[in-house]
């Protein structure tokens, strides 16, 4: 009895972690992770709700467009300049200085 007890107990311990597993290695969806970095860079450079959704749409697109597996090394690179074009253009001369001076974050909200 005790070692089907004990058996039984292993099973549930190594379903669980396993189950465990599963559930850490989803990636995020594209407006998960869009989400992440319009709220990331808002609590960065100070922005108001408005502007977190303007930039959560932005990020939307970019991801949208990366999903893309035919997408060329050259239209990766376009993307990366848009990015970082209309980023400038939406943020103030303060907060795009905010941002710079944090390259890790300013490199992957372009990427």
């Amino acid at each position: 009895m005790k070692k089907i007890l004990f058996i039984f107990a292993l099973i549930c311990a190594f379903t669980i972690n396993a189950s465990a597993q599963e559930k850490k290695s989803e990636p995020l969806t594209t407006q998960q992770a869009a989400k992440k970095d319009a709220v990331e860079l808002g609590n960065l450079v100070h922005l108001d709700n408005a502007k977190v959704e303007v930039f959560f749409r932005l990020f939307e697109t970019k991801y949208t467009i990366l999903e893309d597996k035919n997408l060329s090394a050259e239209r990766k690179t376009e993307l990366e300049r848009v990015m970082d074009a209309k980023i400038r253009a939406t943020l103030t001369e303060k907060q795009m200085s905010i941002l710079e001076s944090n390259k890790e974050v300013f490199e992957r909200l372009k990427r």
